[in-house]
């Protein structure tokens, strides 16, 4: 599992280095951890501003787009979604079908569209600061310790170890 987040992130260096794209490395996440949708996002002044996101080719090309317009740059009130939930509480948001239960209504209707069950976003850390979030949704039910969340976990440490935000 190390070598394979070691790979991601050497692949993400070398694509913001190069390309100043992190499409590669979504993809790579997307294969990796068998997700349908995957989403990167930096902190801006009460906001989030998506620096990525990418859909399996299967998912209809409107919702794709819908969903890249609609979290382009995203206001930190808006808590319905796992991504300004993880954010904000500083700890992993993990969206479900059932929006009432997980207080993530926004991440639920988005699911529903993606033709997922469940999505998993987790804060980037530089030192004790929140820069963004990684976020993937995926057909599988998991829980937080299992092998997928504990690789994306990872691999969101590994961004905000090596300050890789900041070369965007």
């Amino acid at each position: 599992m190390q070598q394979q987040i070691d790979e991601i992130l050497a692949l993400m260096e070398a694509s913001l280095g190069e390309e100043k794209t992190v499409s590669p490395v979504l993809d790579r996440i997307l294969v990796d951890l068998g997700g349908r949708a995957v989403g990167l996002w930096r902190c801006g002044k009460g906001r989030l501003i998506q620096l990525g996101f990418r859909a399996v080719p299967q998912m209809d090309e409107q919702i794709r787009r819908q969903f890249a317009e609609f979290t382009q740059e995203v206001s930190l009130e808006n808590t319905g979604l796992g991504i300004v939930k993880a954010v904000v509480e500083r700890i992993p948001a993990i969206g479900t079908l059932q929006g009432k239960e997980s207080g993530l209504e926004g991440s639920s209707e988005w699911l529903r569209k993606f033709e997922a069950q469940q999505s998993y976003a987790v804060p980037i850390f530089e030192g004790n600061q929140v820069v963004g979030v990684l976020a993937i949704s995926t057909n599988g039910i998991h829980q937080t310790g299992d092998p997928e969340w504990e690789r994306l976990t990872k691999i969101a440490a590994g961004i905000g170890e090596k300050k890789l935000l900041g070369m965007l």
